[in-house]
C-alpha cells in the first residue's frame, strides 16, 4: 500500500496505530532529516543518528500503547530531546564514575609506589653502609645527576676512578638488589 504524499501527520499516525508500515516509513522520511539536524547540533553526528533511530524504533514498538495528545512532530522532537538529555546524563554519570575510579587509583597507587621506592632506597642505603664512604658519595652524586667529571672534581679523584668505582658499585647493586628490583616493579 502506498501512502499519498499529501496525507496529514494525524492520518499517518492513525495508520501507524493500525500497524501500517508504509505510513510509518512516510512519517520517518518526513521527520528524519529535521530530527538529525536538531540532534547533531547537540551531540556528535553518529550519536545523533542513533538517537533519532531510537526514537522512531520506540514509536513503532510502542504503537499499540501510544496516546499522543499533541501533534506528532512535537511528540517526536520532545522524545528526541529526552533521549539527548538522558544520553548526556548517562555520559555525565559515566564520567563521574570514571573520575572517581581514577581518583581512587591516584590516591592509593602513589602510596604503594612510595612504599616500594622507600623499601628499595632502604636496601640501597643498607648496602652502601657496607661499602666505603667514597662509594656512598659517588652513588649519591650519581642519583642527583652529576656527571663523572663533576663527581671527580668534587671528590678530588680522577674521572677514571669514578668510572671504575661506579661500575663496581653497579655490579654490586645488581647482584645484591635483584630481588628488590623485582619487588619494585611487580
Amino acid at each position: 500500500m502506498t501512502i499519498p504524499t499529501h496525507t496529514t501527520d494525524d492520518e499517518l499516525l492513525a495508520l501507524i496505530l493500525k500497524n501500517q508500515t508504509t505510513a510509518f516509513r512516510e512519517l520517518y522520511d518526513r521527520y528524519k532529516a529535521a530530527m538529525l539536524l536538531f540532534a547533531a547540533q547537540r551531540v556528535h553526528a553518529d550519536l545523533a543518528e542513533d538517537l533519532v533511530q531510537d526514537v522512531f524504533l520506540n514509536l513503532w514498538k510502542n504503537r499499540s500503547q501510544l496516546e499522543i495528545q499533541e501533534r506528532i512532530s512535537g511528540y517526536l522532537f520532545k522524545a528526541l530531546r529526552s533521549r539527548i538529555i538522558d544520553n548526556m546524563a548517562k555520559n555525565s554519570h559515566a564520567k563521574k564514575y570514571l573520575d572517581s575510579i581514577d581518583a581512587f587509583a591516584q590516591s592509593h597507587m602513589p602510596t604503594d609506589a612510595k612504599v616500594r621506592e622507600e623499601t628499595f632506597m632502604d636496601s640501597i642505603e643498607a648496602l652502601l653502609k657496607r661499602c666505603g664512604p667514597q662509594y656512598q658519595s659517588i652513588l649519591r652524586m650519581r642519583i642527583e645527576g652529576f656527571s663523572n667529571q663533576e663527581i671527580a672534581d668534587a671528590l678530588g679523584i680522577s674521572e677514571k676512578t669514578v668510572r671504575n668505582q661506579s661500575s663496581n658499585l653497579m655490579k654490586i647493586l645488581r647482584s645484591r638488589l635483584s630481588n628488590c628490583i623485582l619487588f619494585l616493579f611487580f
